[in-house]
């Protein structure tokens, strides 16, 4: 036991984290490191603790994806506005006490590198319970080994270069050796991949038995992060990037090449299509809505409905019938209460609990509608040709800000209330916009407010002044399940978030992880570049890149060449992928946050009630901020570089 101490405390050392709780590394009813691997029983409790550090996508205020920007979503009520994912949006990231500090483990974040040190231990010592059978020890070693790789990657997204802990320190260490270095970018991707190969031979390729196994670990997970590594280590943050030609460590080493290589992309492509393969070895396809599965409040929808439900249901549908999900939370909240108050509960229930509408005039709860989606979202969305808006010649773009009234019989009635006013905006838009987004006057899809088994929804939303809500701003729809309910009047929570398994990594993202990569590798984009994203567009309910852009677009040629072709997986990437915490991630590692996250913040007016003064666009300059190239990578705390001279700051926060 003394050893087993020494030899953590030691870690903790070097990686600039010493607590008094180094000793709380298996669940609460567990006995202690002593008996940790005595038996199976306690083995698994701590194969369990080696699950419980992964960081949770669900949690709006400490989860870096969500509105550690306000790019995507914006958070609206002074709570979440003084949350530190909320500072580090602001601009507030510091060096003495780091936000979302997932390094050392302060501010929001929990130190990933304690979850590495758990996973060590287990390792070093899952060969000593003798009531374990080998094909069950084998598949625990291959997952702990996915684990380990993978706080290194989410490390490695946050930090770039970081210290890689692949072992335990002797405990004849001298101090010097125990002060270990940010390893260069390209070291980092390798021991990643390495260590999820060596997973993947232990790993079944899906759950043998998923009612029971949810959210551990299988080869099509492991292949798809894989994928996702190897992506990052050739995308333009870390390949080839001048911003950090003179990053370098006291050994004189740089971290982050300034050099492209055009390999890294051959190297991404074969593993990103190793993953579709498995993915589709394992039964996995795009998810399709089948309404008349649904039960008695779909069996009506129409096409129009049916596309809408498809897109949202791919990210909401049972996970056990979701065809397209790779990897999902394995948590699922018992409850989820939209007039819930405080964190006593399923994290998951907190985010749609604050994602959900006002729907009924007297609803007037203090728990909705905390979450907006941002304006450039609102943009971003494709015309009902498949194009960007400012790219099609049929499409008003620039009167898109004027008002529009919704007549009996068009093409909008499942979207928009037929007879309503509402912004020109909300016309001629893809499928997509309408299944994840909510606006005023358009409708909201809830099993509680269908009739005639989902052939009509009511009501709409009504968001001006002296209505149900006033609010200049929309909503994310396409996480609320369907199932959801809203009922009207005064009982207990009248919003109640359906649960779900928040999807990870799903197989939309792979394909179009795998169009990108294509792109880069060839001279030019050919028909395989283009098969990929057009199985997404087809399953959002649009025609292929080719025949949409040569149709509307005023840039017919743009797919056609290495750049155009770019910038529409990009587009089309955070479309499909919006609302699912994945943004963030993307815009870093292409190296184009700069141009998102100092945009203004927009809203319309909220304090008129006619729609021609109510659809103003107004600029709120409170929430402006600058960006710089600092801002792709957290810093490090001051004090663990003190601890540790042999580690450097991040670029740009010295």
């Amino acid at each position: 036991m003394k050893n087993i101490i020494i030899r953590i405390t030691a870690f903790l050392f070097l990686m600039g984290i010493v607590s008094c709780d180094y000793l709380d590394v298996v669940p609460e009813d567990a006995p202690s490191l002593d008996h940790a691997f005595s038996n199976r029983s306690v083995a698994e409790k701590f194969l369990r603790t080696c699950y419980s550090h992964l960081p949770d996508i669900t949690d709006p205020f400490f989860y870096p994806g969500w509105y550690t920007s306000f790019d995507e979503l914006f958070p609206r009520d002074s709570r979440s506005l003084r949350s530190v994912a909320a500072l580090t949006a602001l601009g507030q990231q510091n060096t003495n006490s780091p936000y979302l500090d997932f390094w050392s483990g302060n501010q929001g974040g929990k130190s990933l590198y304690v979850a590495i040190r758990d996973c060590n231990i287990f390792l070093n010592n899952i060969h000593i319970p003798r009531d374990i059978q080998e094909e069950e020890r084998a598949r625990w070693i291959a997952e702990v080994k996915f684990l380990k790789a993978y706080y290194h990657f989410f490390l490695m997204q946050l930090y770039g270069p970081i210290v890689l802990a692949d072992k335990e320190m002797p405990l004849s260490s001298s101090p010097e050796e125990l002060q270990a270095y940010r390893e260069p970018i390209d070291v980092c991707v390798d021991y990643i991949v390495n260590l999820l190969d060596e997973a993947v031979e232990g790993l079944p390729l899906v759950l043998p038995d998923p009612s029971s196994e949810l959210g551990r670990i299988s080869q099509t997970i492991a292949l798809s992060v894989k994928a996702k590594v190897l992506v990052w280590g050739a995308s333009p943050l870390f390949n080839g990037n001048p911003d950090y030609k003179n990053w370098v460590d006291n050994r004189g080493i740089q971290l982050i090449p300034d050099t492209y290589d055009p390999a890294k992309w051959e190297r991404a492509a074969t593993a990103i299509k190793s993953a579709i393969d498995a993915c589709h070895e394992g039964g996995l396809q795009l998810y399709k809505f089948n309404k008349y599965a649904g039960g008695p409040q779909t069996y009506n929808m129409n096409d129009t409905v049916v596309q809408l439900m498809t897109i949202r249901k791919a990210i909401t549908e049972d996970i056990r019938l979701n065809t397209g999900v790779i990897w999902a939370t394995m948590e699922m909240p018992a409850n989820a209460k939209g007039n819930a108050t405080g964190l006593g509960y399923a994290i998951l229930g907190d985010l749609l609990g604050r994602l959900f509408p006002y729907i009924y005039a007297e609803d007037q709860q203090s728990y909705v509608h905390y979450h907006d989606a941002s304006w450039q979202m609102v943009e971003v969305f494709y015309s009902n040709n498949g194009v960007p808006i400012n790219e099609d010649k049929d499409y008003n773009y620039a009167g898109r800000f004027g008002v529009r009234r919704a007549t009996p019989g068009d093409k909008h009635e499942s979207y928009i209330a037929t007879g309503e006013t509402t912004a020109e905006i909300h016309f001629n838009r893809e499928p997509r916009f309408y299944a994840d987004l909510s606006f005023d006057r358009g409708y909201y899809e809830l099993a509680t407010t269908t009739t005639d088994g989902g052939a009509s929804f009511s009501p709409f939303m009504r968001w001006r002044s002296g209505e149900v809500f006033s609010t200049g701003s929309y909503l994310p729809k396409k996480i609320i399940p369907f199932e959801s309910s809203a009922s009207q009047g005064n009982a207990a929570y009248r919003y109640t978030a359906h649960p779900y398994h928040f999807p990870l990594i799903r197989l939309a993202d792979l394909y179009l992880l795998y169009s990108e990569a294509l792109n880069e590798v060839k001279e030019q984009p050919d028909a395989e570049v283009y098969y990929w994203i057009d199985q997404v567009r087809e399953h959002a309910g649009l025609k292929g890149v080719e025949e949409s852009w040569a149709s509307a677009s005023v840039n017919p040629d743009k797919p056609s060449n290495k750049v155009g072709m770019r910038d529409i997986i990009r587009q089309e990437r955070v479309i499909e992928l919006a609302f699912e915490a994945q943004r963030w991630w993307d815009v870093r590692r292409w190296k184009t946050a700069d141009q998102y996250w100092s945009l203004p913040y927009m809203r319309w007016t909220n304090t008129a009630k006619d729609p021609e003064d109510f659809y103003v666009l107004q600029h709120i300059p409170a929430y402006d901020r600058q960006v710089t190239f600092r801002d792709y990578l957290s810093p490090l705390r001051i004090y663990d570089l003190r601890i540790n001279p042999n580690l450097v700051q991040t670029y740009g926060w010295q």
